[in-house]
Order: C-alpha cells, then structure tokens, then sequence
C-alpha cells in the first residue's frame, strides 16, 4: 500500500510541476523525501530529526522558526529557477533572513570545512610534500575567499540591513554587489576540484578521495543556493526597503 502511494506520488508530482515547490501543508518527512538537500537546513534552524507525519507549518511552530522564512529558503533549495515576489518577500522579515545567512557562515566554519580539511589530512599524509603543499595552498586560498565574502557580509552588508530596517535609514556607498565575489569562490572550487581529480598521486585511498569529492561537491551545490538565497532574495529585498526611504 505505501509503494503504491508513493508511485501514485510521483505521478502528481510529474503531472503538476508546481507540487515540486515547497508550501507549509506539506509534510516535512515529504519535501525532504523529494528535496534531498532541505535536510543540511536543519542544523541553522534548529530542526531536529523525528519529525514524524508533522507538517512544515507545525514543526517550524513547535520549534519557534518563523514558516515564511523556511519556505522562502526550502524553495530556492528545491528549484533554483524560483524567484519569490515581493509579497512572498515581505513576508518574511529581513531580519530573519539575515540570521539564517549568518547560521550557514557558521556551519560551513564550524562543520563543513573541518570535515573536508580532516578528509584532506587522512588522505594526503603519505604523499610527496609537493603534492602536499600544492593541494594545501590551493584549498587554503579558496578558504580565506570563502571566509573574507562572510567577513564582508557580516561586517558591511548585515549592518546595513539592520541599519535600513530599523532606522529607515539607509547609505548606498556600503553596497551590496556581491556577483564579483561569488563568481570568484565558485570558480575557485571548481578549480580544487578539477585539481583533486586530475593531479593526485594515484595510491589506495581513492574511495577515500572519492568520498571527499562527493562532500566537496554537496559543498559546492550549498553555496551556490546561499549564492542565490543572496541574489534572489536578499538583494531585492535590500532594493525594495531602499526604494520606501526618502
């Protein structure tokens, strides 16, 4: 009966593609079932797993998360096609945006780079010190690139944000432009990854290797939303609050 349900599932899902878009009614055992990666959303959110048959409005009610602001973050996830509206937008305050980029900065210090750099160690520990230092020097240059756009981000454009919601007040020469900085990082990555997988000595460790660039890339593919939760979300909201202060 459950195979049967979840074929009849899919079916609705091909048939109707706007199913694919995340709302609150949906259970959240369902979109994380169809949206594999809404599931790395759960540490910044302070979501724990055990959910059961709860909807997404009841677990962000019961957990104290405000249900605009993990819809508007589930659905670029889903689709990176998806570009809300400014009612979609306003509906979830700019703070709170805000507070979910600074928990993803925080994630990716404090797990995601740590877990890749213990990977790198493990792997690299009898190779040739020049393969050493060229694969260290590489992912330590893309590091500091990741580290100094959230430096950016929480010294610069955070501020400003909450300058021009609370205040009303705003100063265009801090901007906001950050299209220069992420076509760096992704390039940057891309780069470590092609490197790993066409340079590296080959030894025993290679599903080892393997596994490190599968995580790279989950990596990779999380940035690229945090990339567009900056583009598509947090950019126009900045320009629709600047455009209502005289």
């Amino acid at each position: 009966m459950y195979f049967c349900h979840r074929i009849i599932y899919h079916i609705k899902m091909k048939k109707d593609d706007t199913y694919n878009f995340v709302n609150a009614n949906m259970k959240l055992a369902d979109a994380v079932a169809h949206h594999n990666n809404l599931i790395t959303l759960f540490p910044r959110l302070g979501i724990s797993l055990g959910f059961g048959e709860k909807t997404i409005r009841q677990v962000c009610e019961e957990n104290g998360i405000s249900t605009p602001l993990f819809l508007l973050v589930c659905n670029v996830y889903a689709k990176k096609e998806y570009t809300p509206d400014i009612e979609t937008l306003t509906s979830c305050p700019i703070i709170d945006i805000v507070n979910y980029l600074k928990a993803s900065h925080q994630d990716y210090l404090d797990y995601n780079f740590p877990h890749i750099e213990a990977h790198l160690s493990r792997i690299m520990q009898d190779w040739a010190p020049k393969y050493k230092t060229l694969i260290t020097n590489f992912y330590s240059q893309y590091k500091q690139e990741v580290m100094q756009h959230f430096k950016h981000e929480e010294d610069v454009v955070f501020p400003y944000i909450r300058q021009l919601s609370e205040n009303g007040s705003k100063n265009r020469s801090r901007g906001t432009n950050f299209d220069k900085q992420h076509s760096d990082i992704e390039d940057k990555l891309q780069d470590f990854t092609n490197l790993l997988m066409k340079y590296i000595p080959d030894d025993n460790r290679q599903r080892d290797l393997i596994n490190m660039l599968v995580d790279i890339f989950m990596l990779a593919e999380d940035i690229e939303n945090h990339t567009i939760m900056e583009d598509k979300i947090l950019i126009p909201y900045i320009k629709h609050l600047e455009s209502h202060v005289s």
